[in-house]
């Protein structure tokens, strides 16, 4: 919410006063004005709240009392990744398994870059 805020007071004040004066309803002044300039936070919330999600691993560290959750329901896949790594030394599986998430981040952030128009999209000029 904080990001929101800070990106809604960037737009500046002139720019909803001279809709009204040009006879915008408050819907087409959210519309047209508000969601494209608040575009940007939103890019960057949504990365960060993607990687937020997928790099989560103290939460079930701690509610199960390490990565000991019945039958490894609680286990994310930084959880398995530290198994591997720490717990059972194999190191060269939890590379892997790095990998393979840093695969898998970079393809959903650049799906989501493209939906929203970000990446490879066409520049006004």
């Amino acid at each position: 919410m904080i990001y929101y805020l800070s990106g809604l007071q960037q737009i500046p004040e002139e720019l909803y006063e001279s809709a009204e004066i040009d006879g915008a309803s408050a819907w087409q002044k959210f519309m047209k004005i508000t969601v494209p300039l608040i575009k940007p936070t939103t890019v960057y919330v949504l990365t960060i709240s993607i990687y937020g999600g997928l790099a989560m691993f103290t939460e079930s560290y701690m509610l199960f009392n390490g990565n000991n959750s019945p039958n490894n329901m609680g286990t994310t896949i930084v959880g398995y990744l530290y198994r591997m790594g720490w717990e059972q030394n194999q190191i060269g599986l939890a590379s892997a398994v790095g990998c393979v998430l840093l695969t898998i981040v970079m393809v959903i952030n650049v799906i989501q870059l493209k939906i929203n128009g970000t990446l490879g999209g066409k520049r006004e000029e």
